[in-house]
């Protein structure tokens, strides 16, 4: 699974996880918001992103119910989503679009956004949720730098 290394954090809490979230899973580096209830997280899409998941769904409680994932947010938090393991095993799974809006193609300083799988897209999904500072390349095993404006 990738990992995500927190250089600055603006802010950083935990939060409870839907059970739901955590079965169908997903990858640290992806997004998140509060359910309707305020009282658990789940992936977010597009404009509704609230922070970065920053735990594996594997690291956490089983059974799920009521286990918490850490949550990094704030202006001006930098951080790289590592796709080391990813790599290692011959895997093409990452917590960015690969597709559509691939970030690999982008350029520092260029706009991330988030998709409808809760993956980071330089494709205009909405507003603006951060800045590339370093494209996920093999040299730095596919790492995604991102600076959140969020």
């Amino acid at each position: 699974m990738s990992k995500v290394i927190i250089y600055h954090a603006g802010a950083k809490d935990t939060f409870k996880v839907a059970s739901a979230t955590v079965t169908t899973g997903w990858l640290p580096g992806q997004t998140g918001t509060l359910d309707t209830t305020g009282a658990n997280v789940k992936l977010a899409v597009t404009d509704e992103t609230m922070f970065v998941l920053a735990d594996d769904d594997d690291e956490l409680n089983t059974p799920p119910t009521g286990a918490l994932v850490t949550c990094v947010y704030g202006a001006g938090t930098k951080l790289v989503i590592d796709h080391s393991e990813e790599v290692t095993a011959g895997s093409s799974t990452r917590a960015y679009d690969t597709v559509s809006g691939n970030p690999e193609s982008g350029t520092p300083g260029a706009d991330l956004y988030i998709n409808s799988d809760s993956k980071w897209t330089t494709t205009s999904t909405g507003s603006v949720k951060a800045k590339l500072y370093q494209v996920p390349a093999a040299s730095n095993s596919y790492g995604l730098g991102v600076i959140l404006r969020f």
